[in-house]
């Protein structure tokens, strides 16, 4: 629905400008009432956030614009809605404002800007590239406690704000100790009240379906593999290593390290952090991918075999991060309906362009034309 409005208030440039038009006059009108406050960097020109396929951070602009700008919106809906021009824009002018200006609508809106709010942090911390696992470990077990106590203790706080709103745009309130009306079956007896509908098979369910999904996708199994990596970090001279979470990370790959396995490595581990902290060469690293490539270069994988087997299997963990899902997410994008036939080489050197477009942006125009120029096979025409 939120999608449909979007194309219905923004599908043209003359319903753009009709809301860029109300948008201020209710902004005058709140300034006038003391309602709102000037200053500089203080209410800047607004518009409806369209939300992004892959970004649940776009999501939740969206719902910020959309309640920011609730009054201005209807007031759009209701010109629009008497348009005699096109019927088919009239029409569903009339079933959004029918159903924005519900009971419904504005709980859920709330429901799930709260719940977007709290999730908002932690998924911006996993978009980053360079990511700090341990910082992130600790965001997922903050956002688990967050929504655990929202779940909890904020049912009466979200229901004061749905309350709030209606009061404020004059929609209809209900009741929570009345009897539950389902808008398909209202001739049907629900059995519950509106309070065990919209806190139990609502509110609870989705936020008990959301915490499920965390404690899938970030486990205890996977947290203490990602904590553990983590203390192979070279930065700062290797402030955060950690002989004790060594071990256990390379407990976890049975296969690769038996029990003489893991005492070579107990004993290769002391000797290596002293070795390591004390040549210029590798004590000022950054990464882990240079870590390797530094080993490698210095002849110490010969030198600690086992330890350099653990960092291969640490390399290995970042497939699962954002990257990679950003990487999907481009081929969205490049490869559309009009390159159906695009190739794995061309599509894959497209993708490389679109993702690190930062490292496109080093790239002059005078050395593609001398990488052009120095090209063997080129293909030559007839009149040539």
């Amino acid at each position: 629905m939120v999608s449909m409005l979007l194309n219905v208030v923004g599908g043209s440039s003359q319903r753009r400008d009709l809301v860029r038009d109300i948008n201020l006059k209710e902004m005058s009108k709140a300034l006038g009432c003391g309602q709102l406050q000037t200053g500089t960097g203080l209410n800047q020109e607004q518009s409806l956030q369209r939300p992004g396929d892959t970004r649940w951070g776009s999501h939740y602009k969206s719902l910020k614009s959309l309640v920011d700008m609730f009054p201005t919106i209807v007031q759009v809906l209701e010109i629009v809605e008497k348009d005699k021009k096109d019927w088919k824009i009239r029409d569903q002018s009339s079933n959004l404002l029918r159903h924005f200006q519900s009971f419904d609508f504005v709980f859920y809106l709330h429901l799930m800007l709260t719940i977007l709010g709290i999730t908002n942090i932690l998924s911006l911390a996993l978009q980053r590239k360079d990511q700090d696992i341990v910082n992130a470990i600790k965001c997922v077990r903050a956002t688990r406690l967050q929504l655990d106590e929202l779940r909890r203790k904020k049912w009466e706080n979200l229901l004061d704000e749905v309350y709030e709103f209606c009061d404020k745009n004059d929609i209809s309130k209900l009741e929570m100790e009345e009897e539950y009306i389902d808008p398909q079956k209202r001739r049907k007896k629900s059995g519950i009240t509106n309070k065990h509908y919209y806190e139990v098979d609502c509110y609870n369910e989705i936020i008990d379906w959301l915490l499920q999904k965390l404690l899938s996708r970030f486990n205890e199994t996977s947290s203490q593999l990602l904590v553990c990596s983590a203390v192979f970090s070279p930065r700062d001279s290797f402030h955060d290593f950690n002989l004790e979470n060594l071990m256990s990370l390379a407990k976890l790959y049975p296969h690769d390290f038996d029990s003489g396995g893991l005492r070579d490595l107990r004993h290769e581990l002391g000797l290596y952090i002293s070795d390591v902290r004390d040549d210029e060469r590798i004590s000022n690293l950054q990464i882990l991918a240079e870590l390797s490539q530094r080993m490698v270069k210095t002849e110490k994988l010969d030198r600690y075999p086992m330890v350099y087997r653990l960092l291969k299997l640490v390399l290995v963990l970042p497939v699962v991060t954002a990257t990679v899902e950003r990487c999907f997410s481009a081929m969205k994008i490049v490869k559309t309906h009009l390159r159906n036939r695009i190739g794995d080489e061309y599509m894959g050197n497209s993708l490389i362009c679109y993702v690190e477009k930062e490292q496109m942006m080093k790239v002059t125009n005078e050395a593609v034309v001398h990488r052009f120029m120095t090209m063997k096979d080129r293909r030559f025409d007839n009149d040539d």
